[in-house]
């Protein structure tokens, strides 16, 4: 039986129990734990050919839309899935100088349209907050406990914390089938930063599925809470929210 149908016996069977609908309709979690939505490296991952696929980037940007979008790689990598296989390719970010919240439609097209133009892109995200002018190309090195700086399995718990009870409190457990919050080692100026991927994420059978659009299947209200609790988070440097359809992109980033 398919994921979501063993899923949704398993639901039914939490609500005739009568467990708490913030138990029964609970986010899917990986098996392995939290620990497996940290990215973890040692060095940042720039490849020879790093200039020139962000030169690609920006002008494959320019030529697919119109919004004043600053695009920029990022020194790390995720899965996706491109062609007859898995990638391991680069992580994409868009920023902008203002609000997104009336862009999201397109920003969500231009997401699509960037990874078939720029093949060494899997996943692109947009990143709240000030727009970067060039890529980062320094990480803070990361593993799954702490060396002389900030905790990142409890920035990873507490960002997911805060991702869960507003999902709950806007009453969206149900309408998004999977919410993953993913702590990847990009600080991007701040000393031991890291930042939070979110993932919102929407399908049938979890082969296909596309993002979430904000003002439409997420209120903007929840996204800026999201935004600003995570921000709070001690050593979190930014929010990225991933806004790639599967494929390119698989749900996961690791």
């Amino acid at each position: 039986m398919a994921f979501d149908g063993v899923l949704h016996q398993v639901r039914e069977l939490g609500e005739a129990l009568g467990l708490p609908t913030a138990l029964v309709w609970r986010q899917p979690f990986p098996g392995p734990g939290l620990a497996i939505r940290v990215l973890c490296a040692d060095a940042p991952y720039i490849t020879p050919d790093f200039d020139a696929v962000q030169a690609k980037l920006v002008a494959e940007c320019a030529a697919c839309s119109s919004l004043p979008v600053k695009p920029v790689l990022l020194p790390v990598r995720t899965v996706g899935v491109q062609g007859d296989g898995r990638s391991y390719s680069y992580l994409a970010a868009l920023t902008m100088a203002h609000s997104p919240h009336g862009s999201w439609p397109q920003l969500l097209e231009l997401a699509q349209l960037l990874p078939t133009k720029v093949h060494q892109v899997n996943r692109v995200c947009f990143l709240m907050g000030a727009p970067l002018d060039e890529p980062p190309r320094e990480i803070t090195p990361t593993c799954l406990y702490s060396v002389n700086g900030f905790a990142p399995l409890e920035q990873l718990r507490a960002a997911d914390k805060v991702v869960n009870d507003l999902l709950l409190k806007y009453g969206l457990l149900r309408s998004l089938a999977q919410v993953p919050v993913t702590l990847f080692p990009v600080g991007f100026g701040l000393a031991g930063g890291r930042s939070i991927g979110i993932r919102a994420f929407i399908t049938r059978d979890f082969m296909t599925g596309r993002p979430a659009c904000p003002g439409k299947d997420v209120p903007l209200e929840c996204l800026d809470e999201m935004v600003a609790q995570i921000c709070a988070i001690e050593g979190v440097a930014r929010v990225a929210l991933d806004i790639t359809p599967k494929p390119p992109a698989t749900t996961e980033w690791e």
